[in-house]
């Protein structure tokens, strides 16, 4: 997968690598990312990047690719900051907000809204993520006008009614109240705490017990006022719709919206201030483990070969841990694309002791990687089969879009990421590892009896 990929299962991977590098290979001199096309109004195929243009209407930042192959139109309104935009306090503001408002809207009132909705078919896309929340909808050609304006108007006039906020909250805090009693959910708060502490990554755009309860009506009205801005938006229009249908839609509604002061950039890094691993005793059916290390900035000329470098630890900890001494029915090296990516282990096992110190033989595999023994293509053909798989929906295209503006400052080099991906080498990936494979933070969640916390200290 590229740098501005979605996420797999990666605990799957290694099947995928088997057909990649069959796929791949056959195609490989052919720069087959290079021969992705689209259908003109006329018919005509021609390259993604021959028709993908980038405009703006009032203040909103537009970027389409028109594809009339089918009647499919995908919409994502990136509203950017993400985690940077939270407190402690209004962790779980921007996602209740779009949440709520499907309960009523100025246009829309009551349970207007969601009939409105419904009658057009389509499907609300909402995901409050690292850098940015995602607000959107798939539609159909002959449904965009009635979507949109759906759409528009809960982004931009939500009632905000007191009950309806009520229900909304309290549906979330069950949410975060479930991930507390999910082994995995449970890890993956514990991590984000203790490993970003004090930095924007530990705040969780869903919200906490904690910060959910104090979001009323109020506060949502008032971080709309001010948080709903032109400034913070990016939109990606992908598919079966033309120029002149997004520019009215957009001029008629988000273009009437405040600019704002907001301004994107990459995040600083930090220090990280790393404490010994955490253990947490939970009585589970087996142990989870997670470590986290923190890898470049997006932008960074070393982002394509940590990200290979993640990889091939991941599939050497499935291959070891899992297939060949059967320790844990997952075992893998996860991988977040984000501003500043971070990379991890993680694994689930009744016998932690025997499984340390086996991965940490394959963070120090990768650490120093032999050049006579690892062919790289094998790896960066997989990812170039993976973006061609990724490419063929009208989402992943708007996705991939938006990662190249927002990380790279263009959206045209999204094209660039497989050459960037080929030209990863051995020596690359082995230095990526050497610099990024450290400074682990682990935590613990299960038998703490079976693993002593100096075993973490080895990596």
């Amino acid at each position: 997968m590229t740098r501005f990929a979605i996420r797999v299962a990666f605990a799957a991977r290694a099947t995928i690598f088997a057909v990649a590098m069959i796929a791949a290979a056959a195609c490989a001199s052919a720069r087959p990312e290079q021969q992705l096309q689209a259908t003109t109004e006329t018919g005509r195929l021609v390259p993604l990047d021959s028709v993908t243009i980038s405009y703006t209407v009032g203040a909103v930042h537009i970027i389409q690719r028109p594809n009339y192959a089918n009647d499919v139109v995908a919409v994502h309104l990136y509203l950017l900051g993400g985690r940077r935009q939270l407190t402690p306090a209004t962790q779980g503001i921007e996602s209740l907000l779009l949440r709520a408002s499907k309960y009523g809207t100025m246009k829309y009132p009551d349970d207007t809204t969601r009939r409105a909705w419904s009658r057009t078919g389509s499907d609300l896309l909402l995901d409050a993520t690292d850098d940015w929340t995602l607000f959107g909808f798939r539609s159909i050609t002959q449904e965009f006008d009635s979507s949109w304006n759906v759409f528009a108007d809960r982004l931009m006039h939500p009632t905000l009614s007191s009950a309806n906020v009520a229900l909304v909250r309290n549906q979330m805090i069950e949410r975060v109240r479930e991930r507390h009693t999910s082994p995995d959910g449970y890890l993956s708060l514990l991590s984000d705490s203790v490993s970003f502490n004090g930095q924007p990554y530990a705040l969780q755009p869903e919200g906490t017990e904690t910060s959910l309860p104090g979001l009323d009506s109020a506060a949502l009205a008032g971080y709309a006022r001010a948080q709903i801005v032109t400034s913070r938006m990016l939109l990606v229009v992908v598919g079966n719709v033309s120029r002149e249908s997004v520019e009215h839609a957009v001029a008629a509604t988000l273009a009437t919206l405040p600019a704002g002061q907001y301004v994107w950039a990459l995040p600083a890094t930090a220090p990280r201030e790393l404490v010994p691993a955490v253990l947490r005793e939970r009585h589970v059916a087996t142990n989870y483990v997670l470590g986290v290390f923190e890898g470049p900035p997006a932008s960074s000329p070393d982002y394509p070969a940590f990200r290979v470098a993640t990889e091939l630890l991941s599939s050497r900890i499935q291959q070891k841990v899992r297939t060949e001494h059967a320790l844990s029915y997952a075992a893998f090296a996860p991988f977040t694309d984000r501003a500043i990516a971070t990379g991890g282990i993680y694994f689930t096992t009744n016998l932690p002791d025997r499984v340390l110190p086996i991965i940490k033989e394959q963070v120090d595999f990768v650490r120093h990687l032999p050049t006579e023994l690892i062919d790289m293509h094998y790896f960066t053909d997989a990812f170039i089969f993976d973006y061609l798989a990724n490419n063929s929906t009208d989402n992943a295209q708007a996705d991939f879009l938006a990662r190249a503006q927002l990380y790279e400052g263009d959206y045209r080099k999204a094209s660039d990421a497989m050459e960037e991906l080929r030209r990863v080498t051995t020596g690359r990936v082995r230095a990526a590892a050497q610099h990024y494979f450290s400074h682990i933070q682990f935590v613990y969640v299960g038998d703490t009896t079976k693993v002593m916390r100096s075993a973490f200290a080895t990596f």
